[in-house]
Formats: structure tokens, C-alpha cells, sequence
């Protein structure tokens, strides 16, 4: 990797970690076991966006066609999640940190195609926990930080803009009679360009992650694509609405739990300004790290 890019990745580790909340103590925090028992099973654990579980996740995103191009195009995904405990006395009980590092391959786009390393988004979330009324029940919300870095080891794979601004996320998950769990939310941020050089494009997008997930009592689950919708302001149109289901399953493999879910999606609306997925299939496998 190019130092610039172990410097962009190393500031955003120190940001990360100096966002610390400065919230008042709460006397209804939640206890150790309570927090344990607030994030349900393992299966719950591993499809909560902001659930307090080390992962590794490994997907592969693959798009047979975009407007605006030919050919296919792939994007490999590397996401840790790193939640950061800050005890049960504050309002936050965890930091969790999570950058996403894309290595990206375009589809042809003037009769060339590009593979890459694309840029890192990088969100930090305090999060909040509050239980429910009955066992595996709990909404937990909190602000968003975000970042996208500008570590694109070519031009056509990534933007060259530093962009940042604030979001939120909130979740809420559901017991219901027949022993089941829905989990339902969303998360969401705002994207400003930061200094550029004058031939780079202009960022003013908002990015939408919503949360609908069905989880069957055996460790199944069914949910709507986690990836990201997009509104572009700067040209006033959005560039992605994926719509579709992914079923997945939280297991073992030897000692080792692991969570692995595949599925498509359709995006309904499309672009002259770029390269835009018409639709897409996605396959994830994510390594989880429980606490003892």
C-alpha cells in the first residue's frame, strides 16, 4: 500500500478513536448481563449493523450490467466491525467503528476496464441501548460519523475527494410469539466534498442503509440488501435504490462462527452521468469473534 494511503488509513483510525462520548452518566444503563441479553442471539449479533460483535466480513458484489457501459463489473469488499466497549456508567455502552475497503473492477467504459483498490468509507457510531419489555427486545440508536477516504489506486475506481459529514442509525428488534425476531431500522448520512483538486467532482450525496430483517429461531434469516442507496444533489437524481432479498444463515465451521448469506438485487433508476448498476448478486462470508 502507498504511504499516502497507510497515513489516510492511520488518521482515520485516531479519528475514530477520539470521538468518545461526553454524555452524562444515565442511571437506567443497562447492566453487563442486561446488554448481553439486549443483543439476543449470535444471529442477532451478526445482522445488527451496530451490534457489539467483532466481525470480519468478506462479500463480493457482481454486476453483470451498467448503463452507461458494457461488460460486467465486481467489487470485493473487506469490512471489519470494531466496536470499542466504554462501560455501563455513560450513555454510550460502545464505539463501534467500521470501515469498508473496496477493491474494485469497472465494467468497460470507452472500450477500457479498471481493477483497483477504491476508496475507503470509514463510520463511526456511539451507540445507545435501551431493553425492551421482553427477552431479545432492545432498540439501540446513535450518531454517525462519517468519511470516505481518498485511497483509490486509480482514477476510474474511486472519486480523489476527501468527503465527510454526520449521520444516525437506530434499530429496534422484535420477539415475536412463534419464537422468531424482526429487526427493523436503518442508518443514514450526509457527504460533503472537502478540499479538492479543480477537475475533481463535486460530493453533496446522501447514503441510506435501511434495515428489514426476518430472523427464523434455527439461525436463518431473510433481509433486504445491505447495500446502500444513493441521492446525488449536485445533479438531483439518485444513482442507487437496490431492491431485492438475501437469506442467510448464522453457523459453524469447526469452533469457528461464521455468518453467510447470498441474494440479488434490481435498481430501478439509472443515470447519464456514469456508470449505474441494473442489477446485482451478492455473496458474503464473515468470520464473528464472540465474546467469552
Amino acid at each position: 500500500m502507498p504511504l499516502r494511503c497507510k497515513t489516510i488509513t492511520a488518521l482515520a483510525i485516531l479519528a475514530s478513536l477520539a470521538i468518545t462520548p461526553a454524555w452524562a452518566q444515565d442511571n437506567n444503563s443497562a447492566s453487563a448481563d442486561e446488554k448481553k441479553q439486549s443483543d439476543g442471539d449470535l444471529t442477532t449479533k451478526a445482522t445488527n449493523p451496530v451490534g457489539a460483535l467483532i466481525q470480519l466480513q468478506l462479500q463480493d458484489l457482481y454486476v453483470p450490467s451498467s448503463d452507461n457501459s458494457s461488460g460486467y463489473a465486481n467489487t470485493f469488499i473487506l469490512q471489519p466491525v470494531i466496536p470499542f466497549p466504554l462501560g455501563d456508567d455513560g450513555y454510550f455502552q460502545n464505539i463501534i467503528a467500521r470501515p469498508t475497503i473496496p477493491i474494485v473492477t469497472t465494467p468497460k467504459v470507452n472500450g477500457n476496464r479498471e481493477t483497483g483498490v477504491g476508496d475507503i468509507t470509514w463510520l463511526t457510531a456511539p451507540t445507545h441501548t435501551t431493553l425492551g419489555s421482553k427477552r431479545g427486545e432492545f432498540t439501540t440508536w446513535g450518531p454517525i460519523a462519517a468519511v470516505v477516504l481518498p485511497t483509490a489506486s486509480k482514477r476510474e475506481t474511486g472519486a480523489d475527494v476527501w468527503s465527510a459529514g454526520p449521520g444516525a442509525i437506530a434499530v429496534t428488534n422484535l420477539s415475536l410469539a412463534n419464537g422468531d425476531s424482526l429487526m427493523l431500522g436503518g442508518l443514514a448520512y450526509h457527504l460533503w466534498g472537502l478540499e479538492s483538486e479543480k477537475d475533481d467532482p463535486d460530493v453533496n450525496r446522501t447514503v441510506l442503509q435501511p434495515v428489514a430483517i426476518y430472523k427464523f429461531r434455527n439461525g436463518w434469516y431473510l433481509r433486504n440488501p445491505d447495500d446502500t442507496w444513493s441521492y446525488d444533489w449536485e445533479n438531483d437524481e439518485w444513482t442507487q435504490i437496490p431492491l431485492g432479498v438475501y437469506a442467510g444463515r448464522v453457523l459453524n465451521i469447526g469452533k469457528q462462527p461464521v455468518n453467510v448469506f447470498a441474494g440479488g438485487w434490481y435498481n430501478p433508476v439509472s443515470s447519464d452521468r456514469g456508470a449505474t448498476a441494473d442489477y446485482a448478486f451478492k455473496l458474503s462470508f464473515s468470520f464473528l469473534f464472540p465474546a467469552n
